[in-house]
């Protein structure tokens, strides 16, 4: 094995096991057990920079496709409030800073995308760990039993982590597992494939109980709905049936292992829906979960407020942020919040917090140049007749919406597991557009 195969393999394992075991994988570093270890993405990064010398010839294409306008200007107010936060605050200035560290792994994506052969391995590998997380998924009825019995980790604040398994990323890893399946024309014997895609997002919704969830279900509904008009009706049914069978289920009074109640009806997934708003958060009665899925967003509301208030205070923290280091959920004096919860939970209000309306801007300008690269690149391998890469490519890109539209409610980018595979696909989408506009070939 070449040491770019190595690398590329390396990459592959590291980024899939941040997606199936999540928080847990999150907390492993080195040396274990010392609060300044270096965790293991970080040191693949170090890896990388340490072995730049050997992908010179990658630096000027990498730079001709990134967004690098604003990628420089994002790292330039953000390294620079990285530098003043550890020297006053050091490691939980770095571990505030991964939205910003962890975007190297753009580099990452890019490098290995242009292993030889790489492209269709990198195919393989994401397919095969978002069923992993199909199948992790599974296992939420039984997670008690699990954790149980799961080794744990020791977090950086000497909590506890199960190693096996956190659940955090893991319903939006099965959604895009589910939506991939039902995309597809396999059959197993009469049994069409695209079947078990409409009973996963079901299955999802009705368990994990999370309203962010409801809406990733109709935004991949809306996605559909936009982007394959002529197989409406085909991709529709299997969801529908899905539909019909969970409704029928809950007419018959069957008990549902739910996240955070059992005594479900029909009734309750929609007045939970409605809970998105904030609306009715002293009007649900006795039930609990209800009440406490409506309150919390006034909570966030008002940590969102303070946050704004203090970045708003003076002319240099509107441009440039409150810099890494303090806990911007603290700002808000909610003694009801666990002192480890430091990020607002919308990745938006983080990076303003952060780094001001100049680091935010900036944010938002680099994500939507990566976004519409990501469509360029679609469109390009799908008009190319490269179906598997097209396919691919779109399921990435509904990936990284179902990740947005978590971000807006809890704090994703702000978590390696979220960031590293996002940062790193799209360093992988960035290498195949790279090739589109040379000619290059994905078996290359």
């Amino acid at each position: 094995m070449t040491f770019q195969s190595l690398r590329l393999y390396t990459a592959l394992s590291i980024v899939a096991l941040y997606m199936t075991l999540e928080a847990a994988f999150m907390l492993v570093r080195v040396p274990p057990g010392t609060i300044s270890a270096v965790p293991t993405g970080e040191l693949l990064l170090i890896g990388f920079i340490l072995t730049a010398v050997l992908d010179a010839h990658r630096f000027e294409p990498f730079l001709r496709t990134v967004p690098a306008a604003p990628l420089a200007i994002w790292w330039l107010v953000g390294g620079t409030q990285l530098a003043i936060g550890f020297s006053a605050y050091g490691f939980w200035a770095m571990r505030d800073a991964t939205a910003l560290v962890e975007s190297l792994f753009l580099w990452v994506g890019f490098v290995v995308a242009g292993v030889p052969g790489a492209i269709p391995l990198i195919m393989r590998w994401f397919r095969w760990t978002v069923m992993a997380g199909v199948l992790i998924a599974l296992t939420f009825p039984f997670r008690e039993y699990i954790l149980a019995v799961s080794p744990v980790i020791i977090s950086a604040n000497m909590r506890e982590i199960p190693l096996f398994f956190t659940y955090q990323l893991a319903p939006i890893t099965a959604l895009a597992g589910g939506f991939w399946l039902l995309l597809s024309d396999q059959r197993i014997g009469w049994f069409r494939v695209a079947w078990l895609g409409g009973l996963i997002f079901v299955f999802v919704a009705a368990l994990f109980q999370a309203r962010l969830i409801y809406l990733q279900i109709l935004l991949m509904f809306a996605i559909l709905a936009f982007t394959q008009r002529g197989r409406l009706s085909t991709l529709f049914a299997p969801m529908a049936a899905a539909a019909g069978v969970f409704v029928l289920i809950l007419a018959l009074g069957v008990p549902i292992p739910g996240r955070i109640s059992e005594n479900v009806s029909l009734s309750f997934y929609v007045e939970h829906f409605l809970a998105i708003t904030g609306a009715g958060a002293d009007n649900y009665g006795g039930d609990e979960a209800l009440r406490g899925a409506a309150g919390g967003v006034g909570q966030r509301i008002d940590w969102w407020g303070a946050i704004w208030e203090n970045v708003t205070a003076t002319w240099t923290r509107t441009m440039f942020g409150l810099g890494y280091g303090i806990s911007l959920v603290g700002l808000a004096n909610d003694t009801s919040i666990d002192a480890a919860v430091r990020e607002p939970h919308n990745s938006l209000v983080s990076a303003l917090g952060r780094l001001g309306f100049v680091g935010l801007i900036s944010y938002i300008w680099l994500h939507a140049a990566l976004a519409w690269i990501g469509v360029k690149t679609l469109r390009a391998y799908s008009m190319a007749g490269f179906g598997r890469v097209a396919e691919f490519v779109y399921v990435l890109g509904v990936f990284f919406l179902l990740l947005w539209l978590s971000a807006m409610g809890e704090d994703a980018f702000e978590k390696p597991f979220v960031a590293i595979p996002y940062y790193f696909y799209y360093g992988v989408i960035l290498n195949l557009w790279y090739r589109h506009q040379n000619s290059a070939s994905v078996q290359s």
